[in-house]
């Protein structure tokens, strides 16, 4: 499962270089190809919360629950 999380860490990184790079390229124009990459972006950040909440156990020093999203 951790293994999982890492391949999707990867891949938002991956999808957010390639994002930076048109922005640059285009000085700052946010092209069609950016607003699906940025979109692909906001479904891998969601399935990293989905598998990071189905991990979820209480912290057993203060039994509150943290979630930590990238």
């Amino acid at each position: 499962m951790a293994q999982d999380n890492m391949v999707l860490f990867a891949k938002k990184l991956k999808l957010e270089s390639r994002w930076n790079e048109l922005f640059l390229e285009n000085r700052g124009q946010i092209t069609p190809e950016m607003s699906v990459l940025g979109d692909d972006i906001k479904n891998v950040i969601r399935s990293i919360i989905k598998q990071q909440e189905e991990q979820v156990r209480t912290n057993p020093k203060d039994g509150e629950v943290h979630l930590y999203a990238g």
